[in-house]
């Protein structure tokens, strides 16, 4: 809250509106700073490797494998365990006779 100078008015600010006040009166770097965190910006800038798509879609591919790996291998075990579970002379099955 802030208060008008010789009124007796108090206002009440948003949010925003305290933090603009705040940055304005904030002190600005002097330039010499501001001339040395744009060199350091500049030289990370620099420095880093840009990544390909190529690469981006080389690891997709890796994952998409992996993913279709797991499933079939989730289906052999489910296959697996149906062909243990399934008794030859259990219930509703046919049985192969000949006579």
């Amino acid at each position: 809250m802030t208060t008008v100078p010789g009124h007796n008015i108090v206002i009440q600010q948003s949010v925003a509106a305290q933090g603009l006040a705040q940055n304005a009166r904030s002190p600005k770097p002097s330039p010499e700073q501001a001339a040395a965190q744009q060199e350091a910006a500049e030289q990370v800038k620099n420095t880093t490797v840009q990544e390909f798509e190529e690469v981006e879609r080389l690891k997709l591919k890796k994952e998409k494998d992996l993913l279709k790996k797991r499933e079939q291998e989730e289906r052999e075990k489910k296959r697996k365990l149906m062909e243990e579970e399934q008794d030859p002379d259990g219930t509703g099955k046919l049985l192969d006779t000949t006579a």
